[in-house]
């Protein structure tokens, strides 16, 4: 059960997986289909079917031949029908009286048989608990519920053991019911979906039952051993009354282990207070009825006379498992858990617990052949207020205690804060714009004032940079305009063009100045070629091939350069009187 709480992650077992079969792969999806989840279901269907009658088979064998009889293969086959059936708590007709007290261990046995082969079958199917739970549901509990129903109806009427058809489907199809959907759980775990839907306190409430119910169960026990070894004369006498020899001693010894469970189940019973009853005969903690002779080993350790004052001590083993249920559900929480899910959580843990103690109570009793043992009464009525008594007061009161710092949330790993370290903002110093921008931005940052002074003192140097480059830019630009106009002096037409080209040039006018990080660059390149053409035309004569084309000049250096050679151009044109391209320089000199 506690693993089924958990719901772990279960995959196919590729170990065992059939050479017709696809099991389930959770990376590409597949799953058995057809066919072959047919055969998987049937498969683990009649396995468990087969298997559990196996087993009981050389039980019923021991048990035939310890009495003194005669046994043959068809008998000892025979004879394991009715132990079948007795293990799906089916009740049974012994020589035309009831039967119902049946023995609880062949039942345990029987489901953890079940329980393996759902789990079995489900794997193989893929594991998906939605799709394929209740098909192996379906199939397990058919299986059997319709083999016991074949069982009692193949028993002869004139046998000493038989069975009910109804009954038989009824109680086989439970059985097999309830440890399929336990196997399910415990193979598949349930969907996370559905889990999340679950509070915590439920939760807690289930693991907090589980310890309740194992809790009263070691009660139940401890009580049982304490009978048996203070009444190990009565029991010796019961053996002696019953089994003299060995062989039927060691039958009678068979039996009395397969009821153990109903005889702690009793146990228990006694030590909540409503106490068991045999025929006539009862017992508990407050009193005992006298009744016949007990001559079963397991019902001599029932006390015959009257319990001793300090019996009532034993209410503290109860109260001990309540107390432990409360820390159970308490530590299951959290110490940041609040008081009202703490009580939720017990009151589910002792209901749960009440329930499970009154369903063991129901199949520990029943009848009894109508003899003078008849009935077996574990009372029901009582025994489930009792535990909800003893169970549900510690219990409640654990989880009501308010303890330093409970109450108190705590925060989840991804709320917590962490304080980031300290970066310095650098970025302030690449602005091409000027730092009015980045001053403003470092100032909203909230940056000490020591760096605001040390970025506005770099700010003010970089301006200063910025008004001398500027000086000096306008500085060339007056010695060219002062070149260009003396040229002109001497050329009218040269100096025209020259003033033409600098006004169409965009950068070099007088109302425009560089950038600070570039010069000012012309928009198209001068034309010698068309300037050639023309002063060729001027002077009369023919147009010489323009040479190639000086680079466009990129500095204001350049441009200044670019102007000295066309006056210088100019000049010797005027002097020779031929005509030279106005843009041309010596081979030797390319600038």
């Amino acid at each position: 059960m506690s693993r089924a709480l958990s719901a772990p992650d279960r995959s196919a077992d590729p170990e065992h997986t059939p050479a017709s079969a696809v099991d389930h792969d959770p990376a590409t999806g597949t799953s058995v289909e057809g066919l072959d989840r047919l055969r998987v279901l049937l498969a683990g269907a009649m396995g468990t079917v087969l298997v559990s009658y196996a087993m009981l088979v050389p039980a019923a064998v021991l048990v035939v031949l310890t009495a003194g009889g005669g046994m043959s293969v068809d008998g000892a086959f025979a004879a394991a029908i009715p132990l079948w059936l007795a293990a799906h708590q089916i009740p049974l007709m012994l020589e035309g009286q009831p039967l119902s007290v049946l023995p609880m261990l062949p039942t345990i046995a029987l489901f953890a048989v079940v329980m393996t082969g759902a789990g079995w079958s489900v794997r193989r199917l893929g594991g998906r608990l939605r799709t394929d739970a209740g098909a192996v549901l379906a199939t397990q509990a058919g299986a059997h519920a319709a083999v016991a129903v074949l069982g009692s109806a193949l028993l002869p009427r004139a046998a000493a053991v038989v069975a009910a058809p109804w009954a038989a489907m009824v109680g086989a199809g439970l059985v097999a019911g309830a440890a399929t959907g336990a196997g399910l759980l415990r193979t598949c775990g349930l969907p996370a979906e559905w889990r999340v839907r679950v509070p915590a306190w439920g939760w807690a409430g289930l693991r907090g039952t589980l310890v309740g119910t194992i809790g009263l169960l070691l009660v139940g026990g401890l009580l049982l051993l304490a009978g048996l070894v203070l009444h190990a004369v009565a029991v010796h006498q019961a053996y002696q009354q019953l089994a003299a020899g060995f062989g039927a001693a060691l039958g009678v010894t068979l039996l009395a282990l397969a009821y153990l469970p109903n005889a702690v189940t009793a146990g228990l019973c006694w030590a909540l207070g409503p106490g068991v009853a045999v025929g006539a005969a009862a017992a508990s903690p407050f009193g005992v009825s006298p009744g016949p002779s007990l001559s079963f080993p397991l019902l001599a350790a029932l006390p015959g006379g009257k319990p001793p004052s300090w019996a009532i001590a034993v209410f503290l083993l109860p109260l001990a498992v309540g107390v432990l249920v409360g820390v159970t559900c308490r530590r299951a929480l959290g110490p940041g858990a609040a008081a009202v899910s703490r009580l939720r959580a017990a009151a589910v843990a002792t209901g749960l617990a009440a329930v499970a103690v009154g369903l063991l109570a129901v199949l520990a009793g029943g009848r009894l052949a109508a003899g003078p043992f008849d009935p077996v009464r574990l009372p029901v009525q009582l025994v489930v207020p009792a535990v909800l008594l003893w169970i549900g007061g510690p219990a409640l009161l654990i989880a009501a205690f308010q303890r330093s710092g409970d109450g108190v949330p705590v925060p989840a790993a991804e709320e917590v804060y962490e304080e980031q370290p300290y970066e310095p903002y650098d970025d302030a110093h690449g602005y091409e714009e000027g730092y009015e921008q980045g001053y403003e931005q470092v100032y909203e940052q909230g940056y000490p004032e020591d760096y605001a002074e040390a970025a506005e003192d770099e700010q003010a140097e970089d301006r200063t940079a910025e008004d001398d480059r500027r000086d000096d830019v306008d500085d060339g630009y007056e010695q060219d305009v002062a070149e260009e106009r003396a040229a002109g002096e001497d050329d009218p037409d040269a100096g025209q063009d020259s003033r033409l080209r600098a006004e169409a040039e965009p950068g070099s006018g007088p109302d425009s100045r560089p950038g600070p990080d570039h010069g000012s660059e012309p928009d198209e390149e001068p034309d010698p070629e068309g300037e050639t053409e023309d002063r060729g035309r001027a002077a009369g004569g023919r147009p010489e091939p323009a040479e190639e084309p000086e680079p466009r000049p990129r500095t204001v250096a350049e441009l200044v350069a670019l102007r000295a050679r066309q006056a210088a151009a100019a000049e010797r044109t005027a002097e020779q009187g031929e005509p030279e391209a106005a843009g041309g320089a010596p081979s030797g000199d390319p600038r």
